[in-house]
């Protein structure tokens, strides 16, 4: 039986940042390969009940979440209740009756992120990536740990998962609908992303060009050196204060 999706189309919203605008001057070079999944503890792998909703975005935000502490600090490992109460608060999904379970935009639920917070951890914004930039692509994993993706995800790549076999792109397989998934790492053949409790699930390159239609990083006080006041590869925390001051004049 197939798995939930839930990812709706991709939606503008007015906080959202463009991660090309903080990369200053000349870009560090991207590690050649970069694999964060490996310090998850099993105890932390769980599908937030994306077997039975439709809540695949909020699934992904709560590993990500996961896999921003567990390299910076005290591992946060957000209930099923919390994850469950975003979906509910924006879409009006009802947990009980299974009543709305439509998916939500990825932009809709990074925003009430920043704005509330998921199990009373927040967001200090985002900023989404152009998918088509593979440098950039490189370097929202490495700088920040990982990457926000929405796919269009095909009927075979429900298949390959199943089989435990890596996503590659079957180009007649029709598209079932939008997925969100976790970029936690990337090498030469392709990526590692979570999706589905499944924190190695690799696709090719391929695959990658053809079923993703957004991307996003999530920025957050702990990836800020104080001393410099910029990110370690060098992302302009002044020009990001600017344009978060101006986005609430």
């Amino acid at each position: 039986m197939p798995l939930k999706l839930g990812k709706l189309d991709p939606r503008p919203h007015p906080a959202t940042l463009d991660f090309a605008r903080y990369l200053t001057g000349e870009l560090p070079e991207p590690a050649h390969k970069v694999w964060r999944e490996y310090a998850v503890p099993a105890s932390a792998k769980q599908m937030y009940g994306n077997s039975d909703y439709s809540d695949c975005v909020w699934a992904m935000c709560a590993n990500a979440l996961i896999l921003t502490s567990v390299h910076t600090g005290p591992i946060v490992v957000p209930t099923l209740q919390e994850v469950l109460a975003g979906y509910s608060a924006v879409t009006g999904f009802d947990p009980l009756t299974g009543a709305n379970d439509d998916g939500t935009a990825m932009t809709d639920a990074l925003a009430y992120w920043k704005d509330v917070g998921i199990g009373g951890h927040k967001i200090l914004a985002w900023a989404q990536i152009d998918h088509t930039n593979l440098v950039h692509r490189k370097l929202g994993v490495d700088l920040f740990g990982m990457t926000l993706v929405g796919v269009q995800l095909p009927a075979s790549a429900q298949e390959q998962f199943a089989a435990g076999q890596p996503w590659e792109y079957i180009p007649d397989s029709p598209i079932e609908g939008g997925h969100a998934i976790l970029r936690c790492g990337y090498g030469a053949a392709g990526s590692d992303y979570e999706s589905w409790a499944k924190w190695d699930q690799k696709a090719s390159n391929d695959w990658e060009a053809n079923c993703i239609d957004e991307e996003y990083v999530i920025i957050t006080p702990q990836f800020i050196n104080q001393a410099t006041q910029r990110t370690p590869g060098g992302l302009d925390l002044a020009t990001l204060q600017a344009d978060l001051a101006a986005m609430k004049v």
